[in-house]
């Protein structure tokens, strides 16, 4: 049986310089980073930091093309909600309002009765009103929306692939000192690949990330064009549905593999591990049959990102991979 290797995903939350030297002492083959949550001043110390330790700089993987709206809540600090919670969304700021977003087309497309999911969708809420831009929402479970959570429409291609002038043009600055590898989020074809490959010509590889239904309907063209492939199960259950994202992971792996492009599956993998000791006996599951199935690599994204305690998913992995390695 095939043990995969370990992609890391790092945020400023987690990972310190003493942690970077840390994390250097466990067996990673790539470290992520997402422009979508990190500023690019934190990764350009991060970049230094890991030049400085000798870390393979075509093993740094960053994350561009994230074009998830976020909320600007009024209350920074966060907002809790309880099943059943009414709360409104804006695209400005007016009395009642508990979130401004930014975002011309959420509001062109969200209609009565949507369910709207932040975050990975650990909270979901129904539109209940939609008058003038400001949208209102019935909460359909307990949680604390954090401020700049991430925002989509369930079931729907909600997010599109575009990476702008101003980001062509940081990415770029990145990669003229570093040249690592990219993950392209929201990806539709092969030919944003090739775009992306003519763009990024310092780029040490151009990743693929399958996170919509757009891609996996291409995914031929995508594998064409690539050495290496991201699964993100969270948006691509989200955005087919999450009873069928079992059966596509398995279908892309069976087509990478044809290809003989390599594998990388990520999001929810431990994330059982911000609230318990423990991880879940379903989880263990998971990563045992995606052993079996002969991926490539296991992405860990908000496990490590989102964490306190970003080395406690590491050791655990590590003594699942460990087991399933010795019984070969």
């Amino acid at each position: 049986m095939k043990t995969p290797q370990l992609w890391v995903t790092i945020d400023k939350r987690g990972f310190s310089k003493e942690g970077l030297k840390k994390l250097l002492e466990y067996n990673i083959a790539g470290i992520r980073m997402n422009t979508g949550r990190c500023p690019y001043t934190w990764i350009y110390e991060v970049l230094e930091e890991l030049s400085r330790l000798n870390y393979p700089l075509s093993q740094i993987l960053l994350d561009i093309g994230n074009t998830k709206p976020r909320l600007h809540l009024t209350e920074t600090n966060g907002m809790e909600l309880d099943n059943g919670s009414l709360f409104s969304i804006s695209d400005q700021a007016k009395d009642g309002v508990n979130a401004i977003l930014p975002h011309k087309r959420f509001f062109e497309e969200v209609n009565l009765n949507d369910i709207v999911y932040f975050g990975d969708g650990e909270i979901e809420a129904v539109v209940e009103g939609v008058h003038q831009n400001t949208v209102t929402l019935r909460s359909l479970s307990s949680g604390r929306l954090g401020n700049h959570v991430a925002i989509g429409i369930k079931g729907k291609e909600f997010f599109k692939f575009l990476i702008d002038e101003k980001e062509i043009a940081e990415v770029n600055s990145v990669l003229h000192r570093f040249p690592i590898s990219l993950i392209l989020s929201f990806i539709e074809s092969g030919d944003n690949l090739v775009w992306a490959k003519k763009i990024f010509p310092h780029a040490a590889s151009v990743i693929p990330k399958i996170e919509t239904g757009t891609a996996v309907s291409n995914i031929e063209s995508i594998l064409a064009q690539s050495d290496t492939i991201f699964v993100g199960r969270g948006d691509l259950g989200l955005s087919l549905g999450i009873e069928k994202i079992g059966i596509i992971q398995k279908e892309i792996i069976q087509k990478a593999q044809k290809a003989g492009c390599k594998i990388s599956i990520g999001t929810g993998t431990l994330d059982s591990l911000k609230w318990s000791q423990i991880p879940l006996r379903a989880e263990i599951i998971d990563i045992t049959n995606s052993c079996l199935e002969g991926i490539d690599y296991i992405a860990l994204t908000s496990e490590t990102a989102a964490s306190q305690h970003p080395f406690k998913v590491l050791d655990f992995i590590q003594h699942i991979l460990n087991y399933i390695k010795g019984i070969d």
